[in-house]
C-alpha cells in the first residue's frame, strides 16, 4: 500500500507531529521503528514519546528552550526526539563518547539544562554541566502534552567544528525542516512500503531528516544498534529488513557496494535509493553496480550545509544518465530554496563563472547560537543569505558545479573540519610552538614546531577534540615552506613526498601481506610492522574492508573488535598465526568441557 507523498505546500504548524500521530492511531500495531532485538508498533512509540513530551514540558520545555539528547542509536533515542519535537522545544544531539570538555563547552553554549540519556550515561552529563539529567528507560509517567510550537520556532542545533577553536550550534527552524521533509517524501515518493535504514552518526545534520521522514510517511525506521562500522553486519540488515532507502556518506556505501559485488549485488538488491552526501562521489566506484542488472536503485547526491537544513540541492544518478557530465553536479534547488552563485561583494555573477555559492529561502537556519559574531560572518542578514565558503559555478543548463573551498575548512569521511580548530589545540600543548594541519587522501596530518611525541600529543588532543578530528600522523619540522606573500605553504606540505618508516616486505610472510592489505585499502604504501593502523589515518570503514578481505584471506571467522584489539601489522599477525588459532581452539575445547563438567555435576546427598 502507498500512501500519497508529503508535499510542501500541504505542511501546517503541527507537521511535524500530526501526520505521525495519524498514522499511530489508524494502524497502531504496525512497526514503526526497529534497533536490534527491540522493535515499537507506532502506537507504542506515539505513546511513549507523548508521555515523556508532557514531562518535558511540566520541567519547562517550550518554543526557544534546547534540550540535549544523549543517546546512541536505538529505540530510545526515538522515544526522546519524538518527545522534544512534541513539547515545542529544540533537540541538540550530544555524543556520550565525546571528551569531556567538549561536552562541557558544548552543553554550556546552547544553554542545556536538561538531558534526555540513559541512566548509565548521567554522570558523563551531570559532570558536564547539565543540570537535570532524565533516563528515558526508567520514564512511564502519565503525563500528556500540548503542542503548541509555530513554524518559526527552533526545531533542532547541530554543533559543527569551529575555525576559532571551539565548535558552534548551527540552528535550524521548524519551517526549513518541514519543507526539507516534504520534498524528501515527495521526490522519492516515500510511503508504507518503504524501510529506511540510519547508518549514520544522530550527531549529524544529514541523519535528522531520516529518522523523521519515515514516520511521517507511515513506513517503517530500522537503526543499525552497534558502535562499530560493520559490512557484514549492514549489509544482513538491507537484506533482512528489505531496505529501500540508505542515507550516507559515499565512503560509508562504498564497502557495502563492493562487498555485494560477489553476489551479484543481491544483498542490496532492495535498495531503490542510496542517498549519498558530506563528500564528492565517485561515479567509477558505483557505475558497475548502477549498471547492473539486479540493481533498481538510483544514486541522489544530496548537498547543503548543516547552517541550512541539510540540503538545499540534489542531483539523481541512475544508469541512464551517468555519463551526462564529467563529475556528479550538486543539481538544482530543493523547493523554495534559493540558490545564487556571487562575487566577493555578494553580488551575483553570470552562469558560468566561478564565486561563493550563496543559499537562501526556506532552508536558511538561525544561526549560530550565542555567538552573534559568527553568525554575522556567516550570514548576510540584510540580504537574508548564507554563504557556504563553497565554490561553484552555474552551468549554462542551470545545474550547479561544485569546484572546492575558498578557505581551510575541509570534509574528512564526511565530517566538516575546520583545520583551525586543530591547529588551535595542539598550539595548546605546552611543548608545540606552532602547528599546521592538512588533509591528504581522506586523512589528517599535523606538522608542527616542537618538541611534543606523537603520544602525549594524541593524549593531549583527546580531552579536547572528538577521536575524527585528532590527526593519525604527526611531523616535526623546523621550519614551514611559505608562499611568495609569507603564508605556509599548505599545497606544498600536502603534495611532499612520503617515505616508508622502515623496509617493505616482500618475503609473503603474513606480516607482509597484512601491510599490503592496508596499502592497498589506504591507497598508499605502508612498510612499518609496529604501526597503529589509526596513526596511519586508518578509519572504521577502512577497518571494515579489511575485516572483510582478512576473513577471506585467512579462512578465518573474525569478530570485527579483534582487529581494533590488534592495531598494528605485526601484533595481527601474530593474532592471526596458526599457532594462536590453535591455542585458542584448544582454550575453547578445555572450556567447553569443563562448563559439560559442570553442567553434569551433582551435590551428594
Amino acid at each position: 500500500m502507498t500512501a500519497p507523498p508529503l508535499m510542501p505546500e500541504a505542511l501546517s504548524v503541527d507537521s511535524l507531529i500530526s501526520p505521525f500521530h495519524a498514522h499511530a492511531s489508524r494502524f497502531p500495531d504496525r512497526i514503526a521503528v526497529t534497533a536490534g532485538t527491540r522493535s515499537l508498533t507506532y502506537g507504542e512509540l506515539q505513546a511513549r514519546a507523548s508521555r515523556l513530551a508532557g514531562r518535558l514540558q511540566a520541567l519547562g520545555a517550550r518554543p526557544g528552550v534546547f534540550v540535549g539528547i544523549g543517546l546512541d542509536r536505538s529505540i530510545d533515542l526515538m522515544v526522546a526526539l519524538l518527545a522534544v519535537v512534541e513539547s515545542g522545544a529544540a533537540y541538540v544531539p550530544l555524543d556520550p563518547a565525546y571528551p569531556a570538555a567538549r561536552l562541557s563547552h558544548m552543553i554550556s553554549t546552547a544553554g542545556l539544562d536538561l538531558v534526555l540519556s540513559r541512566g548509565d550515561l548521567a554522570p558523563v552529563f551531570s559532570a558536564a554541566g547539565a543540570k537535570t539529567v532524565i533516563d528515558v528507560q526508567a520514564y512511564g509517567g502519565n503525563a500528556h502534552s500540548t503542542p503548541y510550537a509555530t513554524p518559526d520556532d527552533p526545531l533542532y542545533a547541530i554543533f559543527t567544528s569551529g575555525s576559532t577553536g571551539q565548535p558552534k550550534a548551527a540552528s535550524v527552524f521548524r519551517k526549513g525542516f518541514a519543507n526539507l521533509l516534504g520534498w524528501y517524501g515527495s521526490e522519492l515518493t516515500l510511503g508504507p512500503d518503504d524501510c529506511t535504514l540510519v547508518i549514520s552518526s544522530p550527531s549529524f545534520d544529514l541523519t535528522q531528516k531520516n529518522f523523521f521522514t519515515p514516520l511521517l510517511t507511515g513506513g517503517r525506521l530500522v537503526l543499525d544498534d552497534c558502535g562499530t562500522y560493520d559490512i557484514s553486519r549492514i549489509s544482513a540488515l538491507i537484506r533482512d529488513h528489505r531496505v529501500t532507502l540508505v542515507n550516507c556518506t559515499p565512503s560509508a556505501f562504498y564497502p557495502l557496494v563492493d562487498a555485494a559485488a560477489a553476489d551479484g549485488y543481491a544483498a542490496l538488491s532492495s535498495l531503490r535509493f542510496a542517498v549519498l552526501g558530506g563528500e564528492p562521489i565517485s561515479i567509477p566506484r558505483l557505475r558497475a553496480w548502477l549498471e547492473h542488472p539486479a540493481c533498481r536503485a538510483e544514486v541522489v547526491n544530496s548537498y547543503g550545509p548543516t547552517e541550512c537544513t541539510d540540503i538545499c540541492a540534489y542531483h539523481r544518478l541512475h544508469r541512464g544518465n551517468l555519463d551526462d557530465f564529467p563529475f556528479v553536479p550538486l543539481g538544482r534547488e530543493i523547493p523554495n530554496v534559493t540558490v545564487t552563485i556571487r562575487d566577493e561583494d555578494l553580488a551575483v555573477i553570470p552562469d558560468g563563472e566561478l564565486g561563493e555559492l550563496c543559499i537562501a529561502g526556506a532552508g536558511l537556519g538561525g544561526g549560530y547560537l550565542n555567538d552573534p559574531t559568527r553568525t554575522a560572518s556567516s550570514f548576510a542578514l540584510a540580504g537574508g543569505i548564507y554563504r557556504t565558503g563553497d565554490l561553484a559555478r552555474r552551468l549554462p543548463c542551470g545545474t550547479l558545479e561544485f569546484r572546492g573551498r575558498a578557505d581551510h575548512q575541509v570534509k574528512v569521511n564526511g565530517f566538516r573540519i575546520e583545520l583551525g580548530e586543530i591547529e588551535l589545540a595542539l598550539e595548546q600543548h605546552p611543548d608545540v610552538r606552532e602547528a599546521v594541519v592538512i588533509a591528504k587522501d581522506g586523512r589528517l596530518i599535523a606538522h608542527l614546531k616542537g618538541s611534543a611525541s606523537a603520544a602525549s600529543l594524541k593524549e593531549h588532543l583527546a580531552t579536547l577534540l572528538p577521536g575524527y578530528m585528532v590527526p593519525g600522523e604527526f611531523h616535526h619540522a623546523e621550519s614551514f615552506p611559505l608562499t611568495p606573500n609569507g603564508k605556509v605553504d599548505r599545497l606544498a606540505l600536502a603534495n611532499a613526498p612520503e617515505t616508508p618508516k622502515a623496509a617493505s616486505f616482500q618475503d609473503g610472510s603474513l606480516t607482509g601481506r597484512i601491510l599490503a592489505l592496508w596499502s592497498d585499502v589506504l591507497g598508499r604504501p605502508v612498510a612499518d610492522p609496529e604501526a597503529n593502523f589509526f596513526d596511519l589515518g586508518g578509519t572504521s570503514i577502512h577497518l571494515a574492508v579489511i575485516h572483510v578481505k582478512l576473513r577471506e584471506m585467512t579462512g578465518r571467522d573474525l569478530a570485527i573488535t579483534d582487529l581494533f584489539a590488534c592495531p598494528s601489522a605485526r601484533t595481527l599477525a601474530t593474532f592471526l598465526s596458526p599457532q594462536a588459532a590453535t591455542a585458542a581452539s584448544a582454550a575453547q575445547d578445555r572450556a567447553r568441557l569443563q562448563r559439560a563438567g559442570l553442567a553434569n555435576f551433582r551435590r551428594p546427598r
